[in-house]
């Protein structure tokens, strides 16, 4: 997911107004205007059809996938959703909004109500607080959020509330369960990284990098493996940690300003990092300096995500996105640029891959959503809401996908193929 308590983007949200946005980046100043109105589903640039027909050009698989429209539909909060979430396991989906609720949605019997899971605790402004990072367990039988007030809660996916930590006092922005389900790390808008072990529900570890700068916030956090996680902060330093040591065994310095995410692969070989500095890198346990600087964004890199590695010519790849409006995708090993999707208008936060590796998906400030074929590059469909797509994401299977938006619905899209896969 991404980061759920996104930079200001300076948008008129007037509806009868065309929304205006304004790179936040003081070197990279744009003003972009999305006045075309588009169709609410629009098959690559021709008018909307029924069906849409992507072939993929491997010989390998020539499967073609199919997008109705009476199969998009929408689920609404009260307010913004900022992030949405698969269960890793069952057709369940949740979602976190600004009306201060987390929602499980049912989407193999979308008839039935969500449930629904409550962070206010009293009256006041605590009933306002946003919800700023999901995660699931990987056996999908837990469910953890973190809140605008700092507090961390582990629920059931039935929805039974089983632990409330309040631990950093501070806005939480990334929490992670580790592969096995035993730990969970988050950080936030506080100069602590806290391990949780959640067989004794009791703090296992804290750690604190620069713990005289009460300014240092965490921004993301992502496990190697079951004992160790790196975490990037907005002192443009990543630290790597492992359990049960004090200090952390490894500290990637090189960018130049606020690092906003990271991302192992899937094999833990390589670590990937996107920056306001406008560069992805990609780093190594082995290595002392960064492999590759990924150069040719002209804004903030705001997500990276690798590509699953369906062959082995895909097991390095990375995609990244931008307020530069773009996304590109990478050669890992290399430091080669393979594609430039840019036909989004503004700011791109989120970005997936299907889990077959033959599409990406990508949200945008400008109120869509497209899905690109990763081969050749080219828009399979582009999805007009009436709000900012803060998240996106693809269901375990890959014949879901779901988006969360600032209009306050989570839309989700059924997808079908000859083969009864996508």
């Amino acid at each position: 997911m991404t980061n759920a308590v996104p930079k200001s983007y300076d948008i008129d949200n007037n509806e009868n107004d065309i929304p205006h946005v304004k790179f936040e980046d003081p070197d990279v100043t744009m003003m972009l205007d999305t006045a075309e109105e588009q169709p609410a589903f629009e098959n690559g640039t021709s008018a909307p059809s029924e069906n849409f027909q992507a072939e993929d050009q491997d010989d390998e698989s020539k499967e073609n996938v199919f997008i109705n429209k009476d199969n998009i539909r929408h689920f609404p909060h009260d307010k913004e959703v900022f992030s949405c979430v698969w269960n890793p396991v069952t057709d369940k989906l949740a979602t976190g909004s600004g009306d201060s609720t987390i929602r499980i949605w049912d989407m193999v019997d979308t008839s039935k109500e969500p449930i629904v899971l409550k962070h206010a605790t009293c009256s006041g402004n605590d009933k306002k607080l946003d919800i700023t990072a999901l995660d699931w367990s990987p056996n999908g039988e837990f469910l953890a959020s973190g809140c605008l007030n700092g507090s961390t809660k582990i629920f059931k996916n039935t929805g039974e509330l089983l632990h409330t930590f309040k631990i950093h006092g501070a806005p939480i922005f990334a929490l992670k369960f580790n592969c096995k389900g035993q730990y969970l790390v988050t950080g936030g808008m506080s100069p602590s990284v806290v391990v949780i072990d959640l067989q004794t529900a009791q703090q296992f570890q804290d750690y604190k990098f620069n713990p005289g700068n009460l300014m240092e916030a965490t921004m993301d956090i992502h496990w190697q493996n079951e004992k160790t996680f790196a975490a990037c902060s907005n002192n443009t330093v990543i630290y790597v940690c492992r359990l049960g040591l004090e200090k952390p065994i490894k500290y990637f310095k090189g960018h130049e300003r606020e690092v906003n995410v990271l991302r192992w692969d899937r094999s833990g070989t390589y670590l990937a990092s996107g920056s306001e500095d406008r560069t992805a890198r990609i780093w190594s346990l082995k290595s002392e300096e960064c492999l590759h600087t990924l150069q040719g964004h002209l804004g903030s890199v705001e997500v990276v995500r690798w590509m699953p590695p369906k062959h082995k010519e895909q097991k390095f790849t990375l995609a990244t996105a931008s307020q530069d409006s773009t996304v590109r995708l990478w050669n890992a090993k290399t430091g080669e640029c393979l594609q430039n999707y840019n036909r989004h208008t503004c700011a791109v936060l989120s970005i997936c891959f299907s889990p077959c590796g033959r599409f990406l998906a990508s949200g945008s400030v400008d109120r869509t959503f497209k899905i690109w074929g990763v081969k050749d590059g080219m828009l399979v469909n582009n999805y007009q809401g009436g709000g900012v797509i803060s998240d996106v994401c693809w269901n375990s299977t890959g014949n879901k996908i779901a988006a969360s938006s600032e209009d306050t619905n989570v839309i989700m899209i059924e997808l079908t193929s000859e083969s009864g896969n996508s």
